[in-house]
């Protein structure tokens, strides 16, 4: 038996005639019918009805089509996860990293090993240290002095990739509004979600000042950067955000930076992967990068 005799036989099933369904595997319509009557004597019924002008697709084809479209289905599934499996790398990367630094990194990885595939399964702070032990090859994540990941304990590699900055920025619009910032003033902010790790950042470094010298209004709390880049740039409040992810609105004059008044928080860029053949190739090039810039 071969697969394609049952995918002739979907086909059939859809077009219900021998010509068109001829055309639509790419066949002549003799070889084709030959092929029907293959799957045919596999199966031990007759599929059509050949004794009738045009021929008709008996109830016995009908009744195996679900399954058959099943087995179709999972016969491909099967061989993609086994090509996959082989060569495929999986990256479990902060939310704001898999939007700024992640694309870069993978386009250089891809350049190297173009046989190789990814995905990438952004994530919370919180989730990344599970997601990397139970399904994950590499994990790209921020840390700082007082939240990071020990490792070390098992066979996994450690390799710093820079810094970022959580930077203060507000709209062009909104900063004319407020003008020259003044202690005592009311500002609007839009937060981190209290318990994040980017919100923890902020506790631990420049926000404590904040919220002594100026009297703040919360516009909005996200867990996520992106949605906050979004805010900022409607003018709703001044966020912190990574300076990758901002960097071409401050340089279009979008965004304006308060990193002066209101301090900025550093963070590390770290990349962990496991001493495995491929993952260990891939730390070796992202390593390379590193050193390059």
């Amino acid at each position: 038996m071969e697969l394609k005799w049952l995918e002739d036989l979907l086909v059939l099933l859809e077009e219900k005639s021998i010509s068109r369904a001829a055309l639509r595997r790419h066949v002549t319509q003799p070889a084709y019918s030959r092929r029907v009557r293959q799957l045919e004597r596999w199966l031990g019924i007759e599929l059509v009805d050949r004794a009738t002008k045009p021929i008709k697709i008996r109830e016995s084809a009908v009744a195996l089509e679900d399954e058959v479209r099943d087995l179709v289905n999972r016969f491909y599934a099967l061989r993609n996860s086994v090509l996959e499996s082989s060569e495929r790398i999986t990256f479990v990367a902060q939310h704001t990293l898999a939007i700024s630094r992640f694309p870069v990194m993978i386009r250089e990885v891809k350049e190297q090993l173009p046989e190789s595939s990814y995905r990438v399964v952004p994530a919370n702070y919180e989730e990344c240290e599970t997601l990397f032990y139970n399904e994950a090859d590499l994990l790209l994540c921020y840390q700082t002095l007082q939240r990071h990941f020990d490792f070390s304990h098992n066979a996994v590699h450690r390799l710093s990739l820079g810094q970022d900055r959580l930077i203060p920025v507000a709209s062009a619009q909104l900063a004319a509004q407020l003008g020259q910032l003044e202690p005592g003033m009311a500002i609007p902010l839009l937060m981190y979600q209290q318990g994040g790790f980017l919100a923890d950042a902020l506790a631990n470094s420049c926000l404590p000042g904040v919220i002594r010298d100026y009297r703040v209004e919360t516009i909005c709390e996200s867990a996520f950067s992106a949605s906050l880049k979004e805010m900022a740039l409607a003018g709703m409040g001044i966020a912190w955000l990574c300076g990758d992810l901002i960097e071409q609105e401050i340089d279009e004059q979008l965004l304006v930076s308060y990193a002066a008044q209101l301090g900025q928080t550093e963070l590390d860029i770290v990349l962990y992967y496991r001493d495995t053949e491929l993952a260990v190739r891939v730390g070796e090039i992202l390593a390379r990068r590193a050193e390059a810039t």
